[in-house]
Order: structure tokens, then C-alpha cells, then sequence
């Protein structure tokens, strides 16, 4: 074997061998619902990144699990393409029903007759998130406008 051949047969194995993948977990619990998109785009060696992905429709109580990874024929396709097309495959968890507030949430009510309540309930939930370092519910109420902590 010539050296210029030795050298492209360590390249493609290289190539060939790099998958990828990366997992991210928002501590949400896991619903039913999976979204799969395997051959999201990227182009030249994920340089240029791939288009968003909106499942707000499709997870409305929010994303459990994001798993991005580079699969074999992922790979294989991005080494034909000498690295301009790069394909991922990804996955998205959503959320289970209910789950981004739980029964110990800090909770401010909104009154939703008054319309300067919500700026008002807003700027309190802001406080009190930075000041407990959790999240903070706004329920809307039309009975009251009061915070409870």
C-alpha cells in the first residue's frame, strides 16, 4: 500500500468512527410523546447548524429530553459528502402533563379583570423567583389579584 493510500485508509476510518452524541436532560419528567428527526441537517462538519427545531405544538407542557447524536449512517452519509452535509439525528421527549409546576411551587395570582394587574403580578414573580432561586407559577384568577409564597 502506497502512503497516500495509507493515508486516506486512516482518514476514512477516523471519519467513519467519530460518531457523536449528546444528551440533555431538563429534569422534567418524561411524557409519552416523542418527536424523531433523523436526518436533521447541518453542513460542513456541523460548522453551519442545523434549523431549529419548534415543538412547542407538539410538547406544550414543555421538553423532558433532547438526545442529539450522530448515528453510523449518519456518519457514512457526511463522509460521502466530504463533511458539507452532515446529517444528526434528533430526538425530543416532552414533558408529562402538569409537570413544569408542582404542588410546592411558589404561586402568584393574576387577577385577570384588571389590566395593569398582570405587569404587576409579573414584576412579583420575578422577585420572588430571584429571591428563592425556583421557578414561580402566575395563575390567573378573576376572584383576586393576591400573591401567596
Amino acid at each position: 500500500m502506497t502512503r497516500s493510500g495509507a493515508k486516506w485508509a486512516c482518514m476514512t476510518a477516523l471519519v467513519l468512527t467519530a460518531c457523536y452524541h449528546q444528551v440533555v436532560d431538563t429534569g422534567l419528567p418524561a411524557g409519552s410523546t416523542k418527536i424523531d428527526k433523523p436526518w436533521t441537517a447541518t453542513w460542513i462538519f456541523g460548522l453551519v447548524p442545523a434549523t431549529p427545531i419548534d415543538v412547542r405544538t407538539q410538547c406544550p407542557n414543555g421538553v423532558a429530553i433532547v438526545d442529539t447524536q450522530m448515528t453510523f449512517l449518519n456518519g457514512l452519509v457526511g463522509a460521502l459528502t466530504f463533511g458539507i452535509y452532515t446529517p444528526l439525528s434528533v430526538s425530543v421527549t416532552c414533558s408529562g402533563a402538569g409537570a413544569a409546576v408542582g404542588p410546592s411551587t411558589p404561586q402568584v395570582r393574576v387577577d385577570a379583570a384588571s389590566p395593569d394587574a398582570y405587569t404587576s403580578a409579573m414584576e412579583e414573580a420575578v422577585k420572588l423567583s430571584q429571591d428563592t432561586g425556583r421557578p414561580v407559577a402566575l395563575v390567573w384568577s378573576a376572584a383576586d389579584a393576591t400573591i401567596s409564597r
